[in-house]
């Protein structure tokens, strides 16, 4: 793992999915809902986990091909009745963004995840004082591991790639940071493809939520 003295981060990126916010067991549910509302086999967990990267649309019709539109609209229904039963942050999030805030780093969020959820679910998180910015996946964009969102949200930020750190959970992250030219983060606490992820050499990798204000040296971690 590499020692962060000799680097000068000014900005931390995260992903959303897996990172963040936990999004697992719901997403899930929701497959084997709509399995058995629509009659398709229910979808093997691990299989769910190797797609699970995917753009959510090419996710949806790789288990449930056909009519794109009604599989759309059942999961969008099961997702509203079943998503804002609970805040579904890791343990010890917002603590490490209040942490980063506190110790002047400047704080993003970059997700594959479609503006439709991910707007609503970053909102409903209670953490928008600790993000500066937040990007879901809109029309126009290329979803991870192409790095040209990483490079834009640099860019707003006002850093350098050598003065941020892009943590997250999938391959597609650290694939996306390296090609950005950022440092690349590993958030191992819930992934489901680490072997993946590992595989590609992150400067960075963490078991916990917490590990990342250690490493980083923050005060108050």
């Amino acid at each position: 793992m590499q020692d962060n003295g000799d680097i000068q981060l000014k900005a931390v990126v995260f992903d959303w999915d897996l990172t963040l916010w936990n999004s697992w067991d719901i997403h899930l549910a929701l497959m084997e809902q709509i399995a058995d509302e629509l009659a398709y086999p229910r979808p093997v967990p691990s299989d769910v986990g190797r797609e699970y990267s995917r753009p959510f649309l090419q996710h949806l019709a790789r288990f449930f091909p056909g009519d794109q539109e009604k599989v759309i609209a059942t999961y969008m229904g099961f997702y509203h009745a079943a998503v804002w039963q609970e805040r579904r942050l890791y343990p010890g999030v917002p603590e490490l963004l209040k942490q980063l805030k506190e110790n002047g780093y400047r704080t993003a969020v970059l997700s594959d995840k479609r503006q439709v959820f991910g707007v609503p679910e970053f909102e409903y998180s209670g953490i928008g004082d600790s993000i500066d910015r937040a990007l879901f996946f809109g029309d126009g964009m290329v979803p991870k591991p192409d790095p040209s969102s990483l490079e834009g949200l640099m860019h707003t930020l006002e850093v350098a790639p050598r003065e941020c750190l892009f943590v997250g959970d999938s391959h597609r992250d650290i694939e996306c940071a390296q090609r950005a030219g950022a440092w690349s983060g590993a958030a191992l606490w819930a992934s489901v493809e680490p072997e993946l992820v590992l595989a590609l050499r992150p400067e960075f990798r963490w078991e916990r939520v917490g590990d990342i204000g250690t490493t980083l040296k923050l005060r108050g971690a």
